[in-house]
């Protein structure tokens, strides 16, 4: 069973950023506009930390024509802690992070750098009043710590931790503290199927992991971890059971075979913000004690 985590809603500032490089899986998505429906078939493409970024509002990681990875520039940033400002009467955005600072304008394939003009061969989008900017052309120019392993770009840097989002989920992770391999399941699929009507929203998100520790996961060690993060709470398995909420079961996994994991979720002006998944094996309880 699922537990729900409650929170109050801060203010974030159109901030933060990061990631992005070339690509070569593909992403298909037809995210229709708010207040509708959405239906997302997608390949996880983007790992920060321990996490997969498998969608963000307005609009998941894709490959654009140019075969360049694409993220809406505030979620990543919120994820990243990095600092954006945006002006919408000249579509610019503005991103600082650390000493470096890069300008990006919706339609134009130069940007600046410090200051400096350089040039690049995709151009940043705007989709439902989104700003989506090609990330490797943001990793390679500010010195972001990034790696390419699987068909998805993998930024790690302890930095990213203090972000006000993954604060709030590395908080309410209780699992975190059990983990003996974090990277024991590959994050690959996913499907997204979210219907709105009226304020009310239902959803369901199903993720499936390759097992790639080149061995048998043992019964009551897998954890395919789901987290929906909404603009009011999070929602996300219990990994330690309790008097009202058993632990859920988890079946072996063979070696290099797969496992899926769903989360479901009924919200009421509660828009869906991120899905973040980890693929993961817990401590059983005796190899706790």
């Amino acid at each position: 069973m699922k537990r729900k985590y409650f929170y109050k809603t801060a203010v974030l500032s159109l901030a933060v950023i990061v990631s992005a490089i070339f690509g070569t899986s593909s992403y298909n998505a037809n995210a229709a506009p708010i207040n509708h429906s959405i239906h997302v078939n997608g390949t996880s493409l983007l790992k920060v930390n321990d996490y997969d970024v498998l969608y963000c509002t307005p609009i998941g990681p894709y490959v654009n024509e140019e075969k360049r990875l694409m993220v809406p520039l505030r979620s990543v940033a919120e994820l990243l802690g990095a600092k954006v400002d945006y002006n919408g009467k000249l579509q610019e955005a503005n991103i600082r992070w650390r000493s470096s600072e890069i300008v990006f304008q919706k339609g134009a394939k130069t940007y600046k750098l410090n200051g400096t003009p350089a040039q690049m061969d995709t151009q940043p989008e705007v989709i439902q009043n989104a700003f989506v900017i090609p990330l490797g052309v943001l990793l390679r120019s500010m010195n972001i710590p990034f790696g390419y392993m699987n068909n998805k770009v993998i930024l790690k840097d302890p930095a990213f931790d203090q972000s006000k989002i993954f604060q709030k989920v590395i908080e309410l992770d209780q699992g975190r503290f059990i983990v003996d391999n974090p990277s024991a399941l590959g994050i690959q699929n996913f499907k997204l199927v979210e219907e709105k009507n009226s304020s009310e929203t239902r959803g369901n998100i199903t993720v499936s992991g390759l097992n790639r520790t080149g061995s048998t996961i043992r019964e009551g060690k897998e954890d395919l971890h789901i987290i929906g993060f909404f603009n009011q709470t999070v929602d996300m398995d219990a990994d330690f059971a309790s008097v009202d909420i058993p632990d859920r079961k988890r079946s072996k996994v063979n070696q290099e075979g797969s496992v899926s994991q769903s989360l479901s979720y009924l919200k009421i002006n509660d828009p869906l913000q991120y899905i973040l998944a980890a693929g993961r094996t817990l401590k059983t309880k005796n190899e706790r004690k």
